[in-house]
């Protein structure tokens, strides 16, 4: 059984893919400050608020665990992302993504075997590479061999376009080489996700001058397929609609209804509506299951069901969270699990065979064929 420990936990998007691919452990602590975020995380994973280390700047002053098989976390990406300021990660310096030096901490002192780090393409940039050297140089002197990664989420059976880095780190006395899963896409999109009969959330004032323009679809809808403008702010992201046909726009961690992945929602022909995704589709978007959203937002007092969590704080946690299925692929990649695949992909699994015949040279004659 492994020992786990997360920082920066979140809903815990590690311990629900250790859990979805049958890997038992057990939790030696996560961390985390906010409080819808732990009352989520105890609601999906069953667990006491006696877990919780607290907060991460705190590590030089609590007992931290040891004897860890793997430890997880997502330090901030504020600081990095081309969506935040760009105050970067310096030690010292405050900000949210500096809490890597203080999880660096936490890896000195409890030297586990395993540690995973996701952040944002960002800290690749030539403004805040020296974080990302540093961070990755400390590792090898601490005695691990490191691994690292773009993976893009939507090779993993979400449609949802988001990279993110992950460093994998194993120590040299117990490493034997580590390949990243590849992915490839399954066939979701976006449509297959959504609910029925949603509202617009969208006030007439932002949707007055809302321009919406049929997509022309072909081939391949892999991608976010941009079919209008709201019009509305000078940030792009919050502007753009997207066409339910191709796949989401990387989902932001905000409270504010104005923010976020908005789509137009012509499922229905007779009542196409441009709307943003709920707090449930961005659970989904995640590879959380409806089920664990279910027990975010409510709880049951005296036989009924009350609220637990706020809508608006869930989709802040969505926004936050990690990936499941794209940790789901490094964990069964990691341990072995030999059915990941059919784990993380389900009823979209696809075999060798179907995916050679998806290689660009295999479409074009198929193309050919099809026009003689």
């Amino acid at each position: 059984m492994l020992k786990v420990a997360t920082v920066c936990s979140g809903i815990g998007a590690p311990e629900k893919a250790l859990t979805n691919l049958g890997i038992p452990y057990e939790l030696a602590c996560f961390s985390e400050i906010d409080e819808a975020a732990i009352k989520s995380y105890c609601a999906i994973h069953g667990v006491e608020r006696s877990k919780n280390f607290g907060d991460l700047t705190e590590v030089n002053k609590k007992p931290v665990p040891l004897d860890i098989d793997l430890l997880v976390g997502g330090t901030p990406c504020q600081s990095f992302s081309t969506a935040g300021k760009g105050e970067g990660g310096d030690e010292g310096s405050g900000t949210r993504s500096s809490l890597m030096w203080s999880y660096l901490q936490f890896i000195a002192i409890s030297k586990p075997k395993v540690v995973v780090w996701e952040n944002v393409p960002g800290v690749l940039s030539q403004k805040h590479l020296h974080n990302f050297r540093r961070f990755y140089f400390m590792l090898l002197a601490y005695g691990y061999n490191v691994y690292s990664e773009v993976i893009n989420a939507k090779y993993f059976n979400v449609p949802q376009n988001r990279e993110r880095l992950f460093v994998i780190a194993i120590r040299k006395d117990i490493d034997y080489g580590f390949e990243f899963p590849t992915g490839y896409d399954s066939g979701v999109r976006l449509k297959d996700i959504l609910d029925d009969n949603v509202q617009s959330q969208l006030t007439e004032e932002i949707l007055k001058n809302a321009v919406v323009e049929k997509p022309y679809l072909w081939g391949n809808t892999h991608y976010i397929i941009r079919c209008g403008e709201l019009n509305w702010t000078n940030y792009r992201q919050d502007n753009i609609i997207i066409s339910v046909e191709g796949i989401a726009a990387c989902l932001l961690c905000s409270n504010d209804a104005t923010h976020g992945v908005k789509i137009y929602d012509d499922r229905d022909k007779n009542n196409p509506i441009i709307r943003r995704v709920t707090s449930l589709e961005s659970f989904r978007l995640m590879g959380f299951a409806d089920d664990d959203y279910d027990k975010c937002r409510y709880k049951v007092v005296n036989g009924n069901k009350a609220n637990n969590v706020k809508e608006a704080d869930l989709y802040v946690q969505a926004g936050n969270s990690i990936v499941v299925t794209v940790l789901m692929a490094i964990f069964g990649t990691l341990y072995g699990v030999a059915d990941w695949e059919e784990r993380v992909y389900k009823e979209r699994l696809k075999t060798p065979e179907q995916l050679i015949y998806e290689l660009p040279l295999f479409n074009f004659l198929e193309q050919g064929r099809d026009a003689s």
